[in-house]
């Protein structure tokens, strides 16, 4: 027997509501007006999360966090450098890494690298078809990191960066 509308009435009307109304409480540090800091903070968010995560043992939740943390980091440049219109979503999860390859700010090698990570193990992972491990955990976010670090030192925003 499929879930049907009364089966979740009225969680699903309180969370529709809850997207459509205003005045609500913004995520600490997210409240910024700059397209390209709202992605740049987001990054933040979820590599500070991730870390948390990650002690906590949520492994799934951990890599999650960080793969979207390097789309993030990677969506916050190439708004900032002019690569990327902000009022256009990526068309999927790895766009920021494409789009960073054509432009030549990652390198080819880089990014086949990236989206093949992305490809053959976020999925798995998500999706559990394969393992979260600690050891799997522990290297995404350290790649993370890493990412992040380059790109707010190039881009000169350190100071922007809200990484707990």
């Amino acid at each position: 027997m499929p879930i049907n509308h009364d089966d979740i009435e009225p969680e699903l009307s309180n969370a529709q509501d809850s997207f459509r109304r205003g005045g609500q409480t913004a995520e600490e540090g997210l409240d910024v007006s700059s397209a390209d800091l709202v992605q740049l903070r987001k990054a933040c968010r979820l590599l500070s999360g991730a870390e948390r995560l990650l002690e906590d043992g949520y492994y799934t939740l951990t890599i999650e966090a960080a793969f979207t943390s390097i789309e993030r980091t990677l969506l916050f440049w190439l708004i900032t450098e002019g690569h990327h219109d902000s009022s256009q979503p990526p068309q999927s999860h790895t766009t920021a890494i494409n789009r960073s390859a054509e432009v030549g700010f990652i390198t080819d090698d880089v990014a086949t690298d990236l989206e093949d990570l992305w490809n053959e193990n976020r999925a798995q992972t998500y999706y559990q078809d394969g393992m979260a491990t600690d050891e799997r955990a522990n290297a995404m976010v350290a790649l993370a990191d890493e990412t992040h670090s380059q790109i707010i030192n190039l881009v000169g925003q350190s100071h922007e960066c809200i990484c707990e």
